[in-house]
Order: C-alpha cells, then sequence, then structure tokens
C-alpha cells in the first residue's frame, strides 16, 4: 500500500510540474504571438508610409510646380529675391 501512495504522489507532482511549465510557455508562447502581431502591424503602417514617400519622390521629380511647392511649404526655401513677411496675432 505505500508504494502505491508514492508512486501516486510522484505522478502527481510530475503532472503539477508539467502542468507549471506547459502554463509559463503558453503564457510566453501568447506574449510573444501578441508582440509578434503589433511588429506586423508596424510593419504595415511603414510600407505604407513608404509607398507615399516615393510616389511624393516620383512626383517630385516630374513636376517642377509641385517640386517648388514642396521646397517652399515644407522646407520654407524661397527665390532669390524673394521676402518672406511673418505677422504675429
Amino acid at each position: 500500500m505505500n508504494k502505491k501512495i508514492i508512486r501516486a504522489l510522484f505522478v502527481l507532482i510530475l503532472i503539477v510540474c508539467f502542468s507549471f511549465l506547459f502554463s509559463k510557455e503558453s503564457s510566453e508562447l501568447y506574449f510573444l504571438k501578441n508582440e509578434n502581431a503589433k511588429i506586423e502591424k508596424k510593419i504595415e503602417e511603414l510600407q505604407s508610409e513608404n509607398g507615399a514617400f516615393e510616389h511624393k519622390i516620383k512626383k517630385i521629380g516630374e513636376d517642377e510646380k509641385y517640386m517648388e511647392k514642396v521646397l517652399r511649404e515644407e522646407l520654407g526655401m524661397i527665390k532669390e529675391g524673394e521676402k518672406i513677411y511673418k505677422f504675429e496675432n
């Protein structure tokens, strides 16, 4: 009878240990899958943004008026002899 109790306790301890290890690994796997999904979403956002920049670069190379608009509005450049007046409210 004593050997049966020892065997049962041993099996029970093994089951508890494996359950603990499995649950820890499961939670880590869940965390990594979640992290992977976030990274994939960020990659998609950056690819979209990159496509927009590529389109803008192509348009700047093809359209001089658009290039001038970008230079003036985004980079604050002016033509020689021009003056900028800034008014404060």
